[in-house]
């Protein structure tokens, strides 16, 4: 058949309306609205592509932080999916070989009809090949979780009305677009318009839907029995234990602990949860904790330390600490002391500068190196106020004060309060970074909610704010550190009795010490100190009442309001228990 062939044709076939448009229009008009679906093609695949790359490797680092056989399953569910995905929508492109240019224009147009018709395939069965292996490797992932029934079923609806709403929408591409394209493109070859692929009567649409639902359904409702069944503890928990459990379940965390001091003694121990969401082995205050922010106060008695030494004195200045600095660092940090470093009101912002912080993450270099590097940054950028008049918290002001003492010491933070506080004090287990051995459940894990899903993660901020919040230990040797808080004020020990109290003294008109919170509490007969701290996956809060001598440390191992909360009430039970508030 030859053009003119073709064109006469044409002109045979019965419409339901005469057209304006000239044979060679009616050709070209085809022939646009192919070009127009093969870009419309051409860009929905490099998006696709694109989604699944992020989508591989996304779920290929969860594989690193997912220890759940049904997580892992999921993972690879989807990575496997990603890369099938992608290969089907490239294969499929280049399914249809291009007409030769020099071939008649009926080739080019039986070359169209069959790339309209690998794609009204394609996006038929869109529900198998696309949107089902997506569904099930997500709600598997979601499954391992340590999430409960109702939340499980929650995701499995909304993903499985989500993939519902993607194949309606592709069935309609079909009909709206595509079939009508075919049917143009076969009236132009003279072949009977052949529109058998329609939507699937609704009896089977339901029938199809059943199925998909329970596809995602039985996987999903196993692995949460299996989960849900795991056992918390082998043990049957005291009356005093049940209630902690109460406040555990209450908030949602995977561990909650609580230890009391009362005159100078470690009086009261609680423990319930676990170490990690995907694993059975109950969680005890002998565990690894780690501590955040409640380094502050261990940073500013080691620098204490180095003052009594005549190391150090309260007003010493950056500039003295680093004269090479001079010249670099911004002129109004020159005369910035110790003590204003220490209680906050150095002027240094509440933020890092954003490449030094980026830096920071890839910590090249030894510990010291890495600080140094960071805090020159710090002190490179202008100040957030001019020092001495305003509060600002800042894990900086800590990192500045330990890289003074490195600089002073010739060693780093980590050997120095090591050998001067924690041994000591016979804070064994204390240590820096992430607790336990990366990879094993030797220790408890830090957790993170991703989409309110609760994932184990073993990851730490960098060492160049260790100063300011990078310890880890257990409760046990936490409570020997506030035994020592607390007694230091009435008798000289590491540190002097004065020394002690003037690090638990904020500046007039503030309420932040050297490291702590200064508050009034009736059921502390008065002042308190208070610091709570979090890496983002753990938290801890200690609370001291000197005057009564008594104290209480909560943790958990995860971070946010929940976690917070559950302490709260993990404390106030026990201030409750013992001093009868």
């Amino acid at each position: 058949m030859n053009d003119d062939a073709l064109k006469q044709l044409w002109q045979s076939q019965k419409f339901n309306a005469p057209s304006a448009l000239t044979d060679a229009e009616q050709i070209a008009r085809a022939r646009r609205g192919v070009k127009q679906l093969e870009h419309t093609i051409f860009w929905r695949d490099i998006r696709e592509v694109a989604v699944g790359l992020v989508g591989m490797l996304w779920f290929g680092s969860e594989l690193f932080h997912s220890h759940s056989v049904m997580s892992l399953l999921g993972c690879w569910i989807l990575i496997l999916s990603f890369i099938f995905i992608s290969a089907t929508l490239l294969f499929n492109q280049r399914r249809v070989p291009a007409a030769d240019p020099a071939a008649p224009m009926e080739d080019f147009i039986r070359c169209d009809l069959r790339k309209a018709e690998v794609q009204i395939r394609l996006l038929r069965s869109v529900l198998w090949w696309y949107l089902l292996p997506i569904m099930v490797g997500v709600n598997l992932f979601f499954a391992g979780s340590g999430l409960d029934l109702f939340s499980d079923l929650s995701y499995l609806f909304l993903t499985v009305g989500l993939s519902v709403f993607l194949w309606w929408v592709n069935l309609w591409a079909v009909k709206q677009t595509l079939l009508p394209l075919k049917v143009e493109l076969e009236s132009l070859l003279g072949q009977p318009p052949d529109v058998t692929i329609t939507k699937p009567k609704l009896m089977k649409k339901l029938l199809l839907l059943i199925l998909f639902t329970g596809i995602c359904a039985v996987p999903l409702l196993w692995a949460t029995t299996v989960t849900n069944s795991l056992p918390v503890t082998d043990r049957k928990l005291s009356d005093e234990e049940q209630i902690f459990e109460g406040f555990r379940k209450q908030h949602q965390l995977p561990a909650l602990a609580v230890v009391v001091v009362k005159d100078g003694k470690i009086c009261d121990r609680v423990a319930v949860g676990i170490r990690n969401v995907n694993d059975p082995v109950p969680i005890t205050t002998n565990d690894l904790f780690h501590i955040g922010s409640c380094t502050k106060s261990m940073t500013a008695t080691l620098a204490a330390m180095f003052i009594e030494e005549g190391k150090l004195r309260w007003n010493t200045t950056i500039v003295e600490v680093f004269p090479e600095l001079k010249g670099k660092m911004d002129p109004r940090y020159e005369t910035v002391t110790v003590e204003q470093l220490l209680t906050q009101r150095s002027g240094v912002p509440g933020e890092p500068p954003p490449a030094a912080w980026a830096r920071a993450w890839k910590e090249v270099g030894t510990p010291v190196e890495q600080r140094y590097a960071f805090i020159s940054a710090v002190l490179a950028q202008p100040p957030a106020v001019a020092p001495g008049t305003k509060f600002i918290y800042s894990n900086q002001n800590y990192a500045l004060v330990g890289a003074m003492l490195e600089k002073i010491a010739g060693r780093s933070w980590e050997e120095l309060i090591t050998e001067k506080l924690f041994k000591p004090l016979h804070m064994d287990s204390a240590g820096f970074g992430v607790p336990g051995t990366k990879g094993k459940v030797n220790q408890p894990w830090g957790h993170a909610r991703k989409f309110s899903v609760t994932l184990p993660v073993q990851r730490d901020n960098p060492p160049a704010i260790s100063p300011a919040g990078r310890v880890h230990c257990s409760l046990d040797d936490l409570a020997r550190y506030v035994i020592f808080q607390m007694e230091g004020e009435r008798t000289n020990g590491l540190l002097k009795a004065e020394t002690v109290r003037k690090l638990h003294t904020p500046p007039a008109g503030g309420d932040y010490a050297c490291g702590w919170v200064c508050l009034e509490r009736d059921w502390a007969g008065g002042r308190t100190l208070m610091h709570n701290g979090s890496n983002t996956m753990w938290y801890v809060v200690m609370w001291l009442a000197p005057e009564k001598d008594f104290a209480v440390i909560a943790a958990t191992n995860i971070a946010g309001s929940g976690a917070e909360d559950g302490c709260d009430d993990a404390a106030s039970a026990m201030i409750g228990k013992w001093l009868g508030e």
